[in-house]
């Protein structure tokens, strides 16, 4: 689950080293920027935040950070929560990705005027924003038959195909052909007093010859249709009508729209969130 958000925050640590000779430098008071209901947002969240987004834009972070808070106390009111243990493995991880100890680590921030704990604290809350929030808003969508359906066309990675069985004749039979057709219609039997083996073929508009190709694709299932060219005859039988799809599989499209329409649910609530909340910002 940490996967994708350790990568960020790595390299948000690994912007340390040109931080701390520039705008970070030292300690400083840990001061109230923000505060949700209550809950305050201090300078150490929007410093740890700046580099776990890699931005300079203060403004922007600590817009972020709202909707962090906000979706922090939906959840925990849900009673749910991040497991110590992950959080270890994370910031363990973290380290080693910048080649170092903890102890390498806790004295970088501690440059910056922080500590493992701000990074843990700071880390427990993106993960529940950025995807513990989706173990409750699971239960309110869903993706439809008809969804996945239109995802495809949407893709243009569905092919028709028709599936036909195919009598080729040489044009000097034709008059045998047309007394074969006096007794019947059914294409095995056509095929059988012909002593030919039908050839089933899975074609796209256009693969055929241009006058089978226009009868096969003006035909419905089960119909028999006939085409000439200067050397030839054709008999055929369109016996099924096929839509391949090329690309993904459709357990990867149900993730796709899954996690499109999960996202967008995210934004419902904290629109939601943020108009039924006191928000105050320090400047």
């Amino acid at each position: 689950m940490v996967g994708e958000h350790i990568k960020k925050l790595s390299c948000g640590i690994l912007l340390f080293a040109t931080l701390v000779t520039s705008s970070f430098a030292g300690r400083f008071f840990d001061r109230v920027v923000a505060s949700v209901n209550g809950e305050a947002i201090l300078e150490s969240d929007l410093k740890l935040g700046m580099l776990f987004y890699n931005s300079a834009d203060k403004q922007e972070v600590l817009s972020r950070l709202l909707d962090v808070w906000l979706i922090n106390q939906f959840v925990q009111g849900r009673g749910l929560s991040v497991q110590e243990e992950l959080l270890d493995q994370s910031i363990l991880r973290l380290a080693q990705i910048n080649n170092m100890s903890l102890e390498e680590l806790q004295k970088e921030m501690e440059t910056e005027g922080l500590t493992l704990k701000d990074l843990r604290e700071f880390l427990r809350r993106e993960l529940i924003f950025s995807q513990g929030i989706y173990a409750i808003l699971i239960k309110e969508v869903d993706v439809s038959s008809v969804e996945l359906v239109l995802e495809k066309y949407k893709s243009g990675e569905v092919v028709v195909k028709r599936v036909v069985d195919v009598l080729i004749l040489e044009r000097g039979d034709g008059q045998k052909v047309l007394s074969i057709l006096e007794k019947t219609r059914d294409f095995e039997e056509i095929a059988k007093l012909l002593g030919l083996k039908p050839e089933r073929l899975s074609v796209e508009r256009g693969m055929l010859v241009d006058s089978l190709d226009k009868e096969v694709w003006s035909a419905k299932v089960g119909d028999l249709v006939f085409a000439e060219d200067k050397d030839h005859i054709y008999i055929a039988r369109v016996s099924e009508i096929r839509e391949e799809y090329k690309g993904k599989s459709i357990e990867e499209l149900r993730e796709e729209i899954l996690l499109k329409k999960l996202e967008e649910r995210k934004k419902e609530l904290i629109e939601n969130l943020r108009k039924r909340s006191f928000i105050k910002v320090v400047q």
